[in-house]
């Protein structure tokens, strides 16, 4: 199932738990009945600001709304724990990225080094 077709299902059952219509939801979301139906139906995808919205009015993590039906079996303390360690695994990333860059740049020689913004 591609992404946005797991986005919309996610969106539409999450709604229907609310207990809310698409009317509903799309008021508190401020967007049209006709965006809310484009994204239920995987039509369409949503910005990180309304994911936001989506995730306060329904009162589910963000992530939440990207996991296979298989995967809702698990509580939000487990979703909660993913967020955590994924947002710890992208840090961890970026630093050992950034360190990379730091490490090439001091080793490298002229000729295989990038030129920098002051040699030009």
């Amino acid at each position: 199932m591609d992404v946005k077709s797991l986005l919309g299902n996610n969106l539409h059952t999450y709604r229907k738990l609310a207990g809310l219509s698409q009317e509903a939801l799309a008021e508190r979301l401020e967007i049209s009945i006709k965006h809310l139906s484009t994204l239920e139906t995987g039509k369409g995808f949503a910005s990180a600001e309304l994911l936001e919205k989506i995730s306060a009015a329904l009162n589910v993590s963000v992530s939440a709304l990207f996991y296979s039906p298989e995967e809702h079996s698990l509580d939000e303390s487990r979703l909660s724990q993913i967020d955590r360690i994924i947002a710890e695994e992208a840090e961890k990333a970026v630093r050992a990225a950034k360190l990379r860059i730091r490490t090439e740049s001091e080793n490298c020689t002229d000729a295989d080094c990038p030129p920098t913004k002051n040699q030009n």
